[in-house]
């Protein structure tokens, strides 16, 4: 290797983590209620994974150092405006929260 760590995926136990919050979104996209298990599983399946590939390429952006920044995560999702946004959207509004929560 030429000076680079080595950031791979890692497999996980399937676990239903989503299980009870995924048959509500799907529903509220226009799925029927109740969701079709196989359905949720394949949905989460692709859930999980996307979660994995994206913090592996925030480790692979953020290289030697010991941690993960928001700022990584933001160049990986730099080319995808949508997403962006939103990561934008949810950190000021965690800032507001936590200003507020000072307040009090």
């Amino acid at each position: 290797m030429d000076g680079q760590l080595e950031v791979t995926k890692k497999q996980f136990p399937r676990h239903k983590l989503f299980n009870r919050e995924l048959p509500t979104l799907m529903y509220g996209f226009g799925d029927s209620s109740p969701s079709q298990p196989e359905s949720v599983d394949v949905l989460e399946d692709i859930l999980i994974d996307y979660i994995n590939t994206t913090c592996v390429e925030a480790a692979r952006v953020a290289g030697r150092r010991s941690k993960v920044t928001v700022d990584d995560f933001k160049f990986v999702l730099r080319k995808d405006p949508k997403k962006l946004a939103r990561v934008e959207e949810l950190l000021a509004m965690n800032k507001e929260i936590e200003s507020a929560r000072t307040l009090f």
